[in-house]
C-alpha cells in the first residue's frame, strides 16, 4: 500500500512541480500555490517511504550485528 501511494505521491509532486513554471510566467503569484502543493506531496511522499521501511523492518528484522567493542554476536 505504501508503495503505491509512494508512487502518486511523487508523480503530483512532479506535475505540481511542471505546472509551477507556467503559472508563474502567466499568473505571477498564483504559482506559489502547486509550488505549496508540490512541497506537500513531496512531504507525504517521504512518510509513506519511512512508514514503509518500518513495516518492513517489523515483518523481516535485520541479523543482529556486533561491533568494535562487543565483537562477534553469538548465534543461539
Amino acid at each position: 500500500m505504501y508503495k503505491n501511494l509512494r508512487i502518486i505521491f511523487c508523480l503530483l509532486a512532479v506535475i505540481c512541480a511542471a505546472v509551477t513554471v507556467f503559472i508563474f510566467i502567466y499568473f505571477g503569484w498564483w504559482g506559489f500555490v502547486p509550488l505549496g502543493a508540490g512541497c506537500a506531496f513531496a512531504a507525504l511522499m517521504f512518510v509513506c517511504k519511512n512508514e514503509q521501511v518500518k513495516q518492513e523492518r517489523k515483518n523481516n528484522p535485520p541479523p543482529p550485528e556486533g561491533d568494535f567493542i562487543t565483537g562477534k554476536v553469538k548465534k543461539d
